[in-house]
């Protein structure tokens, strides 16, 4: 799984960065293998106005499937991570199992 991180209207720090691979590899760790990869944009929308202007957006692109979208907005970036993750993890468990259960009922006999 490849993991592309853009910061759009602030630099990414270091810390940032190595923050959202471990909650991405915490996440999505059990689909590793199956999972080309993750386009994660954050963005600050309003600049130093302050507000509820940060935006982080995760695209998952699952190998032979359409592509997995979340995005999350909050007053603190690290807020928006977490609850991109988390929205992206039950979504790709959605996704799988959905897959699994496809395959499934094209086995069983009739």
């Amino acid at each position: 799984m490849q993991i592309k991180i853009q910061a759009r209207g602030f630099s990414l720090s270091q810390a940032l960065q190595e923050y959202i691979e471990s909650k991405i590899r915490l996440a999505l760790g059990r689909y590793i293998d199956r999972l080309a990869r993750v386009d994660i944009t954050l963005l600050d929308i309003n600049g130093p106005k302050g507000g509820e202007d940060m935006r982080c957006r995760m695209l998952c692109r699952p190998d032979g499937s359409d592509s997995i979208v979340i995005e999350e907005t909050a007053e603190d970036m690290y807020d928006a991570i977490n609850a991109c993750a988390h929205r992206m993890k039950r979504a790709t468990d959605r996704h799988f199992t959905r897959l699994q259960s496809q395959r499934r009922s094209h086995l069983v006999p009739i």
